[in-house]
C-alpha cells in the first residue's frame, strides 16, 4: 500500500484556502491537514439498472369439476396464457385449465417469467378424483434490483476496449469533453482483465489542492491494494476557473451547472462502453470537496432512483455540501468518518449529511455514537432498508482522511470502507 508519507513533503507546502465561505487548510492529520492526499469521482452516463425483486408469481386458480353426461368424460380443460412480467418482475402464474370429471387432471398451466420464479398452476379438481396439479415452467432470476442483488453487465461486456492500454494502469491522463469542456481522468484495469466479467467501478474523488495524479499515486485512497483484481478504479480531475486543473493548487469541485456532475456521466459512460462493468456496484468515495462531490453523486444519481442513475454506494471522509446543495430521496449505501476535532469541516456537517441519507434510505436516525475514549468509534444504524445500510465512524482527530495516526498504512479507515463495499 502506498504511504500518505510520499506526498507530505508536497502537502506542507500548501496555504490556507477559502472555499465559500469555509477555510480549508491542508496537512497531516493531528494538525489543521491539506485536501491533499484523497479524493476524487465520477458519474456515469445512462445504463440498465435492474427492477426491483419481485414475489414469485402465485399458482393459478382451482378449475371448476366438469360436469360429465352419462356413459362420458368432459375433456380436460385447456390452460390460460401465463401471466406477463412487468418492469423489475413482478407476474402471476398462469391459471390451470378446468379438470374433467374424469380422473385425468387439467393441463399443467406455465407459470409466469418473475425474478424470483413463477409458481406452478394450482391443483385442478375432477369430478371423482383430483386433477394432478399444474408443473409452473420457474421464471428466471432477475438482474439486480434497486437493493444491488444480481449482476448487471454493461454494453462494454465481451467487447475489446477501444481505450488502448498504453492509456491505463500508469497514471496517464485521458481526455473527454463533459459540459463543453475537455477534462480528463485516471484509469486503471484489473491486471488480469477479462471482458466476460462484470467488474466493481469505483469513483475517487479528489480533495481541494489535489488532483488524478494524486489519486494515481496513493492509489485510489489506498483501495486498489485491496481489491485483489475485482474492481475498475477511474480518478476524475476537478476543476478552476470553469477550466480543467492545470495543477493541483486551487483544484476542486465547485460544479457549476452540474459540470462536475456532467464529467461524472461522461466518465461512467465511457467505461461501460469500453469495458465489463457491473452495472449494479458502480461506488463514488472521496475526502473533504471529495467527499462533498460524493454526496453530490449519489445524491443526483443514485442506482435504481432516476433513468441516468449508477451509484450503489459510497465512502464519504470528513464531508459537507460544498458541490451545490442535494436532499436524497432515493436511498444509497453510505458511508462516513469525521474527526470531532475538525478544524476546517465542522464534526456536525458530517452527522447532518448522514441524517440527510439515513431518512432516504428508511433508517431509524439516532445520532451515531461520539467517541469520547480511545481512537475511534463506528455506528450502524438500525431499520434501514435492506440493501441500504449506514455506518458513520467518529474518530479522535483533525480534517484528515487516515484517521487515528495520519499514516495511511496504519489507519483503520480502507479496511474499514473496502469491507462496506465488499458487502453489496
Amino acid at each position: 500500500m502506498l504511504q500518505f508519507s510520499i506526498l507530505r513533503s508536497s502537502l506542507q507546502r500548501e496555504s490556507l484556502a477559502v472555499l465559500g465561505g469555509l477555510v480549508l487548510c491542508f496537512g497531516g492529520a493531528a494538525a489543521c491537514s491539506s485536501e491533499s492526499s484523497n479524493d476524487n469521482p465520477g458519474a456515469g452516463g445512462n445504463h440498465a439498472t435492474g427492477g426491483a425483486a419481485s414475489a414469485a408469481g402465485s399458482g393459478g386458480k382451482i378449475g371448476a369439476a366438469g360436469t360429465s353426461s352419462a356413459g362420458s368424460t368432459s375433456s380436460a380443460g385447456s390452460t390460460s396464457s401465463a401471466g406477463s412480467t412487468s418492469s423489475g418482475g413482478n407476474s402471476s402464474a398462469g391459471s390451470t385449465g378446468v379438470a374433467g370429471s374424469s380422473s385425468t387432471g387439467g393441463t399443467p398451466g406455465t407459470a409466469g417469467a418473475s425474478s424470483a420464479g413463477g409458481k406452478g398452476g394450482a391443483v385442478g379438481s375432477g369430478g371423482a378424483n383430483t386433477g394432478a396439479a399444474g408443473a409452473g415452467t420457474a421464471g428466471a432470476a432477475g438482474v439486480g434490483g434497486s437493493g444491488g442483488s444480481g449482476t448487471g453487465k454493461s454494453a462494454g461486456c465481451g467487447k475489446m476496449p477501444t481505450i488502448p492500454s498504453s492509456d491505463y494502469n500508469n497514471g496517464h491522463h485521458i481526455s473527454i469533453t463533459a459540459a463543453g469542456m475537455q477534462r480528463e481522468y485516471v484509469l486503471n484495469v484489473p491486471s488480469n482483465y477479462d471482458n466476460g466479467k462484470p467488474y466493481k467501478l469505483i469513483i475517487a474523488y479528489h480533495e481541494l489542492n489535489g488532483n488524478d495524479d494524486e489519486m494515481y499515486k496513493n492509489q485510489y485512497y489506498h483501495l486498489l491494494p485491496l481489491s485483489n483484481n475485482s474492481t475498475i478504479f477511474v480518478a476524475p480531475n476537478g476543476q478552476q476557473s470553469n477550466k480543467n486543473c492545470t495543477q493541483a493548487s486551487g483544484c476542486g469541485w465547485p460544479n457549476p451547472n452540474n459540470s462536475d456532475l456532467q464529467l461524472a456521466d461522461a466518465i461512467v459512460a465511457q467505461i461501460e462502453e469500453n469495458f465489463c462493468v457491473d452495472t449494479n456496484r458502480i461506488f463514488a468515495t472521496g475526502w473533504s470537496y471529495g467527499g462533498s462531490m460524493s454526496y453530490k453523486t449519489a445524491c443526483e444519481r443514485p442506482l435504481g432512483g432516476v433513468a441516468n442513475g449508477f451509484v450503489r454506494a459510497i465512502a464519504v471522509y470528513s464531508g459537507s455540501q460544498l458541490s451545490g446543495n442535494c436532499t436524497p430521496s432515493k436511498p444509497v449505501a453510505y458511508y462516513a468518518s469525521h474527526g470531532t476535532h475538525d478544524s476546517v469541516l465542522n464534526y456536525d456537517n458530517g452527522v447532518g449529511l448522514a441524517q440527510n441519507f439515513a431518512k432516504a434510505n428508511g433508517c431509524t436516525w439516532a445520532t451515531p455514537t461520539k467517541v469520547t475514549s480511545g481512537a475511534h468509534v463506528c455506528s450502524n444504524l438500525m431499520g434501514c432498508s435492506t440493501g441500504f445500510p449506514l455506518e458513520f465512524c467518529s474518530f479522535n482527530g483533525d480534517h484528515t482522511p487516515d484517521p487515528d495516526n495520519g499514516q495511511s498504512g496504519n489507519s483503520w479507515q480502507y479496511q474499514e470502507v473496502w469491507k462496506f463495499f465488499s458487502q453489496f
